[in-house]
C-alpha cells in the first residue's frame, strides 16, 4: 500500500490559489520522482491574516509572512507570495513585494503603463515561505515572460492579465487558462508558483526521507 500523501497546512485565502492545486495535484509530477503532486502532499487551505511588510524583497518579505502564518496556526506551515521583477532591476528586486500595492492602487492599465517606461521584460517570481517552528526557509520559483499594453484573458487573477510567459505566443496567463481544465494545466507547466512548490516539496523528501519511503 502507498504510503499516505504527507499533510501541509498552506495559509492563504485565495480561492485561485485553490483552484491551481485542485489542477496541479492530479497533473503536475515531481521531476525525478515520477509521482504525481498530489501523491506526496495534500494541503489544508486555511484562512489566515499574515503580516505581509512592504519590500521589494520577496524572501525577505516571505519570511516575515510565513512566521506571522506560523504564529496564528501554531503548527508548520507554508505561504507564498509572488511579484513581478522587470528587467535590469533584478537587483533590486523591482517591483517584487511592491508589485500588489502598485496593482491594487493603479489598476491593470496603469500598472502596465508606469512599469513599461523601464522594461517590457520581466520575471514573474513566487516565493513559498516554510516554518517548521524552528526553522524558516524559502523557495523561488521564477517565469520569464514581457508584460503587454492592454489586459487581455478573463481570469481575473492579479496580474495573470497583462503577463505573457516566453514560448506562449504573445498569450497571456489569463488567455492560457481560458475557461477549461486543459488551459489550467498549460499554465501550470511554467507556473512560478509551480516552481517553487516543488523546490519546497524537494526539501522535505531530501531531509525527511522517513517520511517518503516509496522515493
Amino acid at each position: 500500500m502507498a504510503p499516505a500523501p504527507r499533510r501541509v497546512v498552506y495559509c492563504s485565502w485565495s480561492p485561485f490559489k485553490k483552484e491551481e492545486w485542485a489542477t496541479a495535484k492530479d497533473h503536475a509530477t515531481l521531476s525525478g520522482s515520477g509521482k504525481k503532486l498530489g501523491e506526496l502532499f495534500e494541503f489544508e487551505f486555511r484562512d489566515v491574516e499574515t503580516t505581509e511588510p512592504l519590500l521589494c524583497d520577496l524572501e525577505a518579505m516571505v519570511r516575515f509572512k510565513v512566521a506571522s502564518a506560523y504564529r496564528s496556526v501554531q503548527v508548520p506551515c507554508i505561504v507564498e507570495h509572488a511579484g513581478l521583477i522587470l528587467e535590469g532591476y533584478e537587483a533590486k528586486s523591482y517591483p517584487g513585494g511592491l508589485t500588489q500595492p502598485m496593482w491594487d492602487s493603479l489598476g491593470a492599465e496603469n500598472f502596465v503603463a508606469c512599469c513599461s517606461k523601464l522594461s517590457t521584460k520581466t520575471i514573474a517570481r513566487a516565493v513559498i515561505g516554510y516554518c517548521d517552528g524552528l526553522n524558516t526557509y524559502t523557495f523561488v520559483g521564477e517565469t520569464k515572460g514581457m508584460l503587454v499594453d492592454t489586459p487581455r484573458g478573463e481570469r481575473e487573477f492579479y496580474w495573470d492579465t497583462v503577463f505573457c510567459p516566453d514560448g506562449f505566443s504573445g498569450k497571456t496567463y489569463a488567455e492560457i487558462v481560458g475557461k477549461d481544465r486543459k488551459g489550467m494545466i498549460e499554465k501550470l507547466k511554467v507556473s512560478q508558483s509551480i516552481r517553487a512548490l516543488e523546490k519546497f516539496m524537494e526539501h522535505r523528501i531530501k531531509n525527511e526521507p522517513s517520511l517518503f519511503p516509496a522515493l
